[in-house]
């Protein structure tokens, strides 16, 4: 199994800071797409994390975005704490 850590840190901090862009965020209400996995972070970043996890680690791709995402929502929480 090949997984690459550099790689996952680097798109769970992708994932959870592009739900924070008010960019982002006024796209999805424009586009009707406010919903889940749009504006979820575990469930972005899963979706988001597929197509380059599948290029370069093969039949691991599932793991790693699995991984991703849930590092993602965690980063996504303590950005949020009050």
């Amino acid at each position: 199994m090949n997984i690459d850590y550099n790689m996952i840190v680097a798109f769970a901090f992708a994932g959870a800071l592009l739900q924070e862009i008010p960019l982002w965020n006024t796209l999805l209400d424009k586009l009707g797409l406010d919903v889940k996995p749009f504006n979820c972070a575990l469930c972005s970043t899963f979706w988001l994390t597929l197509g380059p996890f599948i290029y370069s680690t093969g039949i691991s791709f599932i793991f790693n975005s699995i991984i991703a995402a849930v590092l993602a929502d965690l980063i996504n929480r303590q950005m949020n704490r009050i």
